[in-house]
């Protein structure tokens, strides 16, 4: 509203805002389901891993539930993510920042995360979506 007002040029990308719920566990979203990417004429591929996987999440007693990211098959492009779990609302920033940039999911999987964290989940996804998982089973 500021940049309009000001006479600037302005657009608001509807793809990379971020919603949260704060129920036990949380629930986080941002861009498309694999649903809504079919329907928009993507090829969906996805990566998920579960918190029960996550070694902070074990230590902390919040295993319950998994970060699921949503990419585009041929270009693995982010177009979305869903997270229920411990800190869902906070974790989600990372894939929205992915999708604002255009990020693929070699750009998440590679970015070094800190160990043991629960944002190593999200990292442990975008490697599943590439078969390339170590602490869970590869899609």
């Amino acid at each position: 509203a500021a940049e309009v007002i000001a006479g600037e040029p302005a657009a608001l990308d509807q793809q990379a805002i971020p919603a949260a719920v704060f129920t036990d566990p949380e629930i986080a979203t941002v861009g498309m389901t694999e649903a809504e990417a079919e329907e928009a004429g993507f090829e969906p591929k996805i990566g998920q891993f579960p918190f029960r996987a996550s070694g902070r999440a074990l230590s902390t007693g919040e295993s319950e539930g998994f970060v699921r990211i949503v990419a585009e098959q041929e270009a693995d492009f982010v177009l979305g993510a869903q997270i229920v779990g411990p800190e869902a609302s906070e974790l989600i920033a990372e894939l929205t920042l992915a999708i604002e940039m255009g990020a693929t999911l070699e750009d998440v999987a590679s970015t070094v995360h800190t160990h043991p964290t629960l944002a190593e989940a999200v990292m442990e996804a975008a490697e599943n979506a590439n078969d390339e998982a170590i602490h869970t089973l590869n899609r």
